[in-house]
């Protein structure tokens, strides 16, 4: 029995499928293959073995070791140069970045120096434009300042200048009205105004003009008016049939007998005259001037407030006070 079941279990083991075996030829090509690898795998290990006797050999021989030696000079030689060639590489690279850093860091450094000065620059620009928008406005202010006190000035003179021309009581100005207005107080008089109380620079003159706020003497800038006093004759193409004529000397008398007759019969609606001078003077600055001296300030005044402004052949009349010192300086003729 327990022969029986040791067989069944060995046959269990061993069991193969015999008719999934190969065939004879197959077994026999598979035969041959294994052999043909053994062999291969013989020949080999002989090659391999006479291959190794032979370096074994050429190891012994000195000619052979000088190559072995000579190669792996060769060799080292090699692998120093590939690393200096790298290591050169290397250094190439890292100067070439701390270069570009280096320049980068002057380049940044000088963009920062610009913005800087931009900056700088601006904050200037800003406190210059602030420091004069202040003087502007200081300026403004001090402008309304004085413009409020000449205005109150003027409207204190205006009222005693009334006060003064419509009471006959007073018999001589209030000394306030007397006083001489200075255009440079600091500065020299001006030689030719004080001659003539005329100014080629007017305003812009550097020298002080001193003009009185009341006097006997009016002055009424360019009154009388002649062609004779202009210095130029007008274009041919513009003048009219008559003006081709040349003036004489007996013209312009005759012509101011008109105006001095009309004048003077205007001017004496005011006051007394003592004088009634005019500036025969081609000059710009001179020409046609007139003076008129009363007897007195209240008579002066009174034709100041009623001629200045007032329009005269076509021209509207400018008429000062004056402080002439002497007619002879005042009006000469050139």
């Amino acid at each position: 029995m327990k022969l029986i079941i040791a067989f069944q279990l060995l046959s269990k083991i061993h069991c193969f499928d015999f008719a999934k075996m190969p065939g004879k030829r197959a077994r026999r090509k598979l035969t041959k293959k294994h052999q043909r690898k053994r062999r291969r795998q013989k020949q080999a290990k002989e090659r391999d073995k006479l291959e190794e006797e032979a370096e074994n050999q050429r190891l012994l021989q000195p000619e052979y070791q000088k190559w072995l030696q000579k190669q792996q000079e060769m060799e080292e030689f090699q692998r120093l140069a590939e690393e200096r060639e790298r290591q050169d590489a290397e250094e190439s690279w890292l100067q070439r970045e701390a270069i570009v850093q280096r320049q980068f860091q002057i380049d940044e450094a000088k963009r920062r120096q610009e913005q800087e000065e931009v900056e700088r620059l601006q904050r200037e620009q800003a406190k210059e434009r602030a420091e004069r928008e202040e003087i502007q406005r200081k300026q403004r202010e001090e402008e309304i300042r004085r413009s409020a006190k000449a205005a109150a000035e003027f409207d204190a003179m205006m009222e005693s200048m009334n006060e003064y021309l419509n009471n006959p009581r007073l018999e001589n100005p209030p000394s306030h009205l007397l006083r001489v207005m200075e255009t440079h107080p600091e500065e020299r008089p001006c030689e030719f105004f004080s001659r003539t109380n005329f100014c080629r620079y007017g305003h812009a003159c550097t020298f002080n003009h001193r003009r009185p706020m009341l006097a006997r003497i009016i002055l009424i800038r360019h009154f009388f008016n002649h062609s004779m006093l202009q210095g130029r004759q007008p274009h041919t193409e513009y003048s009219s049939g008559e003006e081709h004529l040349e003036l004489t000397e007996q013209d312009l008398r005759s012509d101011y007998d008109e105006f001095f007759n009309d004048a003077v019969e205007e001017v004496e609606k005011f006051g007394t005259i003592v004088n009634f001078r005019t500036v025969r003077n081609t000059l710009e600055h001179l020409r046609g001037h007139v003076f008129v001296e009363y007897t007195n300030e209240r008579s002066a005044l009174r034709a100041f407030t009623n001629l200045q402004g007032r329009y005269y052949a076509s021209k509207r009349l400018n008429v000062e006070f004056s402080n002439l010192k002497t007619w002879r300086g005042a009006v000469c003729g050139t």
